[in-house]
């Protein structure tokens, strides 16, 4: 593969690259600190007219910001697109960790801040807080008296369905569980064995209190009984069940529980705590870009025409 045909610009001061970076809807969630991390793997780039900005197909060696100039997108399927500043080029593919899905050149001389690839997930997967910035731009959270986020279970091998209250579950149980939540769909057996080992099974009884708000929020899988969601405003509440998955953006995206969770039924459920999620994230990049896929996925079938 030839190399990207850019011209590198002198460096440029991490105060001024932070300043422009916090320009990008994308960053609006991150801290100005790892704005400024960021910055440090960053450098600006110059093209020339007509050369080329990437090529499809390509392994994503790069996410790059558009600060001055224009690109021109060519996919295939959809002709030409004209982007201009403030456009990002292989940020998803990136985040996914898959090929280019589109050709750009260059249609004047442009400036680009470019970010390597490898540096950027290293520095994703050491920084808590920007990977959760990610997510919540990802997610739109922006707070808000919204109910607790809610995604059915899928059911390949039929209706969730808990084990008697008296055989606890084993983490190959735990594993097949989980692979049915639409978030963990593209994680492999062994991703799934290490992030049912975090998972812990709870028991539940009417009346009892299974989250409230101000409290760090959790993913929390519902495998049998009833759940009602109450808002602390007096809004309507809301009912869950078996097969519904509580809370998994509010947990990727760092926030914690705006409304609070009321067993109804006696039941069981899954749960996993947000610490340890992350900490087993940062050192598991494989499964935390299948996460990203899965939401990415989601977006692009929501965005699909009808």
């Amino acid at each position: 593969m030839q190399p990207m045909q850019f011209e590198p610009l002198a460096p440029v001061p991490a105060v001024m690259l932070a300043q422009r970076l916090r320009q990008i809807p994308l960053f609006r969630f991150v801290s100005v600190d790892e704005l400024f991390r960021i910055a440090t793997i960053s450098r600006q780039v110059r093209y020339e007219a007509s050369s080329t900005v990437q090529k499809k197909g390509a392994q994503a060696e790069y996410i790059q910001v558009l600060l001055e100039g224009s690109f021109e997108i060519q996919n295939g399927r959809h002709g030409a697109k004209r982007l201009d500043p403030p456009a990002m080029l292989g940020f998803q593919e990136v985040l996914e960790g898959t090929t280019l899905k589109d050709e750009a050149h260059a249609s004047t001389e442009s400036v680009a801040l470019v970010m390597p690839a490898e540096e950027f997930r290293t520095l994703l997967s050491a920084n808590i807080e920007l990977a959760q910035g990610l997510f919540r731009m990802l997610l739109e959270q922006d707070g808000g008296d919204v109910p607790p986020s809610r995604i059915r279970a899928s059911n390949p091998g039929g209706p969730v369905q808990a084990p008697p209250a008296t055989e606890a579950l084993k983490t190959v149980d735990k594993a097949l569980y989980l692979q049915r939540v639409p978030i963990f769909a593209r994680a492999t057996a062994d991703e799934l064995y290490v992030l049912a080992a975090i998972t812990r099974e709870v028991s539940f009884q009417p009346d009892e209190i299974l989250f409230s708000e101000g409290h760090p929020s959790s993913i929390v899988l519902v495998l049998s009984g009833s759940v009602v969601l109450e808002s602390p405003a007096g809004g309507e509440s809301v009912n869950a069940s078996a097969g519904d998955c509580l809370g998994a953006e509010e947990t990727l995206a760092g926030s914690d529980w705006s409304w609070r969770g009321r067993a109804t039924s006696p039941g069981t459920a899954l749960r996993i705590d947000r610490e340890a999620l992350f900490e087993l994230l940062a050192d598991h990049m494989d499964l935390l870009q299948g996460i990203f896929g899965a939401i990415f996925g989601v977006h692009r079938t929501d965005s699909s025409p009808s």
